[in-house]
C-alpha cells in the first residue's frame, strides 16, 4: 500500500513539475545500509521512497525541484544521517517522553532546522510528527499512510499549485481544512 503510495504521490508531483521524479535521482545501492545505521528495523515508508530514489540535496542546483511538499524537501540519502544527528541534538529530551516516542527519523527538511518526521511509538505504532525548534514535536498524521493520502489529496484538490515563477506553493487556508478532513482530531491542522 505505501508503495502505491509513493508512487501515486511522485506521479502527480511530476504531472505538475515535469521533470521533479527525475530530480530525486535512482535510488543509491547503498541506501539498506544507510538507514540500517540511523535506525535498525528499516520502515516500511523508507524502503518504498529510498529503494526507488534518492532525494534532494540541500543546494540543488534547479530550486524549482527543491519541495517534496511547499517549503520541505527530501532529504537526499546520503544527507540523512547528518540530518539525523542534527535532529536529535535539537530534540529535548522531554519532547521525545512526552510524545512517548521509541524512535524518531527526519523524512522531510526546510532551510531553518524544521523537520517533518518518521515517528515509531512506545505502542509500536507508526507517525508522521513536525519539528520546529521554536514549537517542538506536533503529530500530523497517525499513520504513514494518512500522511500519503493527505498530501495526494493537496494535488487532487488544488491546495498545491506552481506559483508565478513555478515553485510549489499551496493555498493555506485550504491545506487546513482538507488535513483536518484527512485527520480528524489532530491540533497541528486547526491550530
Amino acid at each position: 500500500m505505501i508503495d502505491e503510495l509513493v508512487l501515486r504521490y511522485l506521479s502527480l508531483s511530476d504531472k505538475l513539475r515535469n521533470g521533479y521524479k527525475n530530480s530525486l535521482g535512482i535510488a543509491s545501492h547503498t541506501w539498506n545500509e544507510t538507514l540500517s545505521r540511523i535506525i535498525p528495523v528499516v520502515p516500511e515508508a523508507f524502503r518504498a521512497i529510498y529503494g526507488k530514489i534518492a532525494g534532494t540535496y540541500r543546494n540543488i542546483g534547479n530550486q524549482k525541484y527543491m519541495d517534496f511538499v511547499p517549503g520541505y524537501r527530501l532529504i537526499h540519502i546520503e544527507e540523512l544521517e547528518n540530518e539525523y544527528h542534527t535532529l536529535l541534538h535539537m530534540l529535548v529530551l522531554d519532547d521525545i517522553s512526552e510524545a512517548e516516542i521509541r524512535a524518531i527519523m527526519p523524512l522531510l527538511a526546510d532551510g531553518s532546522s524544521c523537520y517533518i518526521c518518521y515517528v515509531e511509538t512506545k505502542n509500536n505504532e507508526e507517525a508522521i510528527f513536525h519539528y520546529s525548534p521554536h514549537e517542538g514535536l506536533q503529530m500530523m498524521h497517525t499513520s504513514i499512510e494518512l500522511f500519503f493520502k493527505t498530501i495526494i489529496a493537496f494535488y487532487q484538490k488544488g491546495v498545491f499549485y506552481l506559483d508565478q515563477d513555478g515553485f510549489l506553493d499551496y493555498d493555506f487556508e485550504q491545506e487546513g481544512l482538507i488535513g483536518a478532513e484527512y485527520n480528524p482530531g489532530i491540533d497541528y491542522w486547526t491550530e
